[in-house]
């Protein structure tokens, strides 16, 4: 069995880096945070994601669909790992939504399954989007 090697960032600085992606729109970088293949889980079934050109897709429809509704920015909050082994961590967050000025006006809850790889860098290998099946959910998203 390998030595599986350290993250050389911490959870927090993980999510930090992945949610600057998504608030600077850069597709490149959030195509290169996970892992291929990775694996979409929502209560209405499972997606695998085998190529960054898929993320890139998913991530451009999601830019222009959150900054039509007002939504320019996101921060992670309220990180809870449930457990990391070497070489994954799990667990989930809170994704705040923010407008323009940097308020907060919605949330939408994540769940995730984090790899490192044996240079140290962190990957998402699944995603789970905890608010998917309730209508009722705070996103801000209208």
């Amino acid at each position: 069995m390998k030595h599986t090697t350290d993250a050389t960032e911490s959870i927090e600085d993980f999510f930090a880096r992945y949610t600057r992606y998504l608030t600077e729109g850069d597709i490149e970088g959030l195509a290169n945070i996970y892992n291929y293949p990775a694996l979409a889980v929502t209560a209405s079934g499972c997606l695998s994601i085998t190529e960054p050109q898929q993320s890139r897709d998913f991530f451009s429809q999601g830019q222009e669909f959150y900054r039509s509704r007002g939504i320019h920015g996101v921060r992670a909050r309220d990180i809870v790992t449930c457990i990391e082994v070497p070489g994954i961590w799990i667990g989930h967050l809170i994704l705040e939504n923010l407008d323009k000025s940097g308020s907060p006006v919605g949330e939408e809850r994540n769940a995730y399954q984090v790899v490192t790889l044996q240079d140290g860098t962190r990957l998402i290998a699944v995603s789970t989007p905890l608010d998917t099946y309730n209508p009722d959910q705070n996103s801000g998203v209208k």
